[in-house]
C-alpha cells in the first residue's frame, strides 16, 4: 500500500522510532510533545522542498538535512520547551552564511538575511538540476526558479536554458536572454518570441525587430501587426 503522506513512510516511522528511544527518559506526555513537534517539522520541511513521499531517496535527503535522530532530539526537546530546555529563548547558533550569532530559531538572519540561517544547510523554495553533460563549462541543460538555499534567485544558465529567469543558447524562461532562440514572457534573442521579444527576427505582443517583426505592435525592415512599423509592413491600423 502506497503512504499516503510523508510520515506515513516506513523509512520515516524507523527514523521517528530512533527519535523516540533518545526520549526514553522523559514522562509519557513529554515525550508525544517532542515526537509532535518532530513530525511537524517533517511536514513542513517535506512541504517546502515538494519531496514525493514515494520517492525513498528524497525522503531519505530530507531526514539527513534534518539530522540524526539523537540530534533532532536534542533540539525538539529545547523548541518543545521540555525541562532540559529552559534555556530555549536564549539557544544561540551562528549563521551558516556569515558566521554572525543568531537566534536557533531564527527565520532569516538579520544581518545577511539568509533563511533559517541556523541550519547547516538550505533548502531555497524553488527547483534546481543541471545535467551532467557540459560544453564549454555550461551544462547541456539548467533547470531552474525560485531562489536558493540564501535568498537569491535561481537563474538558469546553460545551452538550454529553463526557468524563471535564464540564460544560455536556447532559453525557455519568464525573462531571458539567448544566444541563438529565446521563448519566453520577456526575451531578448537573435530570434526572440514573447510578450515582449526583441531581437533581429521577432514575435509577440510587442515585437521589436530589427530584420523582421510580427505582433500586435511589431517593427522591422520587414514587419506584421495591428500596428508595423518597417520599410515593408503590413499593419492592420
Amino acid at each position: 500500500m502506497t503512504p499516503s503522506t510523508i510520515t506515513e513512510t516506513p523509512i520515516v516511522r524507523e527514523y521517528l522510532a530512533g527519535v523516540s528511544t533518545q526520549l526514553a527518559h522523559l514522562p509519557p506526555d513529554e515525550q508525544r510533545n517532542v515526537l509532535d513537534w518532530v513530525l511537524a517539522e517533517i511536514e513542513l520541511e517535506g512541504d517546502l522542498q515538494h519531496v514525493d513521499s514515494e520517492t525513498q531517496g528524497s525522503v531519505q535527503a530530507l531526514l539527513d538535512h534534518l539530522g540524526k535522530p539523537d540530534v533532532v532530539a536534542q533540539r525538539a526537546m529545547i523548541r518543545s520547551a521540555s525541562p532540559i530546555g529552559s534555556n530555549a529563548q536564549s539557544a544561540m547558533a551562528l549563521c551558516r552564511t556569515c558566521r554572525r550569532q543568531v537566534s536557533a530559531d531564527a527565520l532569516h538572519c538579520p544581518m545577511c538575511g539568509a533563511p533559517y540561517p541556523a541550519r547547516r544547510r538550505g533548502f531555497g523554495p524553488g527547483y534546481e538540476w543541471r545535467s551532467r553533460a557540459a560544453v564549454r563549462g555550461w551544462p547541456l541543460v539548467h533547470v531552474a526558479w525560485g531562489r536558493d538555499a540564501n535568498g537569491r534567485r535561481r537563474v538558469a544558465r546553460g545551452v538550454i536554458a529553463i526557468g524563471q529567469y535564464g540564460i544560455g543558447v536556447f532559453t525557455i524562461a519568464q525573462f531571458g536572454i539567448a544566444f541563438v532562440f529565446g521563448l519566453g514572457q520577456f526575451m531578448l534573442a537573435p530570434i526572440a518570441v514573447g510578450q515582449f521579444a526583441g531581437g533581429i527576427v521577432a514575435a509577440g505582443q510587442v515585437a521589436l525587430g530589427v530584420v523582421a517583426g510580427a505582433g500586435q505592435v511589431a517593427t522591422g525592415v520587414f514587419s506584421a501587426g495591428m500596428k508595423a512599423f518597417g520599410v515593408w509592413t503590413r499593419s492592420l491600423l
